[in-house]
């Protein structure tokens, strides 16, 4: 086992792509600055990651953040992963269980980590190295040409150019707190040229909305909670669609909590299809094993 900050961007890339190659969300597209890009914005820390090494090849890494959460310092897998012929051997956990001591000098008392509701295998692995099951997430993929903006949306209401902090200070609004992947520090950190547009009524920010075009997804859609139901939501997807370049096919919107039937339903009347399922799963590692 060896940390992170001792391996080359360009050899953690190359097994990235490997360990990923038969995964159903396709991350073939991703390039070593789109990876180190969204390491930056998951707060990565290479110094507290792990890789695993059979000879001079890294066969498995795992990728941590740390950052604040839910006012105690906690660590996020910002991606595990392992080369398909290394795999049912354990490393995911020899890896997790090499970090530890690390995380646990540094003040982290949670680990944090997202899994695809359909990796029966992981999910196990995972209950059995005591993590549960805190929330589950859908992902959903809007093909453009499906598109269905609301009718009537608010002549009163003006869309324009916002910066990351305007749209941070909605964070009050939301009905519950976002994924580690798509928190607000997230998009405060994220390297990548991020859209951020706001609503207005009358000179008042009512709802925005932030998109990565690098990851070709809504990190957040926000509305106050008195000025829903007008036609805000959709009246902000609407001004990002028409800013999107040309020949753009699908945006996509990541983990959406499951218990907000409210978002769900927009998103299923402005024409968003489901497209995958995610658990998010915490445990404690307060304390050193017996």
């Amino acid at each position: 086992m060896i940390r992170l900050d001792r391996v080359s961007r360009e050899q953690l890339h190359q097994t990235f792509l490997e360990a990923f190659s038969d995964y159903a969300m396709d991350s073939s597209h991703v390039t070593e600055g789109s990876l180190s890009s969204r390491a930056a914005k998951n707060a990565v820390d290479y110094d507290l990651s792990v890789g695993a090494f059979d000879g001079d090849r890294m066969v498995g890494f795992i990728v941590i953040g740390v950052d604040l959460w839910r006012g105690e310092l906690a660590a996020f897998d910002a991606g595990t992963g392992i080369v398909p012929e290394f795999r049912g051997e354990g490393l995911a956990k020899r890896m997790f269980d090499h970090a530890l001591p690390a995380l646990r000098a540094r003040g982290v008392t949670r680990f944090l980590l997202e899994v695809l509701k359909d990796n029966s295998r992981a999910i196990k692995a995972y209950r059995k190295a005591g993590f549960e099951t805190t929330r589950e997430f859908g992902c959903f993929s809007l093909p453009l040409a499906s598109f269905r903006p609301a009718p009537g949306a608010p002549v009163d209401v003006a869309i324009h150019p916002i910066d990351r902090k305007a749209v941070s200070s909605l964070a009050g609004e939301a009905d519950w707190q976002p994924s580690w992947e798509n928190s607000f520090p997230s998009i405060e950190r994220s390297p990548d040229e991020l859209l951020t547009l706001g609503a207005f009524q009358d000179e008042r920010l009512v709802g925005a909305i932030a998109f990565s075009p690098a990851l070709n997804w809504i990190l957040t859609i926000v509305v106050g909670r008195g000025e829903r139901r007008k036609g805000i939501g959709s009246l902000l997807v609407r001004a990002l669609v028409e800013r999107l370049p040309r020949g753009a096919k699908a945006i996509q919107i990541t983990n959406i909590d499951r218990s907000d039937s409210g978002l769900l339903a927009f998103l299923e009347k402005i024409g968003f299809k489901h497209w995958v399922d995610q658990y998010e799963m915490a445990c404690s590692i307060t304390n050193e094993p017996a």
